[in-house]
């Protein structure tokens, strides 16, 4: 079973802006496979931004869609994730 959390990131304006997927493989979790992602679909790189709040997978798909980004590269994003996993 996949172990997924999904960190929301605020933008200057205080709303959603940013997600940061994170695979949770392993027992390190300096190793877990990570990527952050505007909500508009463009990979930027991983920082250390406060989250704002963790979300279910289904509210951050949501927000993510309302973005702008697709159910497509969503699930592209994912398979990315997974691919990382040795």
């Amino acid at each position: 079973m996949e172990r997924w959390t999904f960190h929301m990131i605020a933008g200057p304006d205080g709303t959603e802006a940013q997600v940061r997927m994170i695979l949770r493989a392993g027992e390190d979790p300096a190793t877990y496979p990570t990527l952050q992602v505007s909500l508009d679909g463009l990979e930027v790189p991983v920082d250390d931004a406060a989250v704002d709040y963790e979300a279910p997978e289904w509210k951050a798909v949501q927000l993510f869609t309302a973005g702008g980004g697709t159910q497509g590269q969503w699930d592209h994003l994912k398979d990315q994730l997974r691919s990382a996993v040795a």
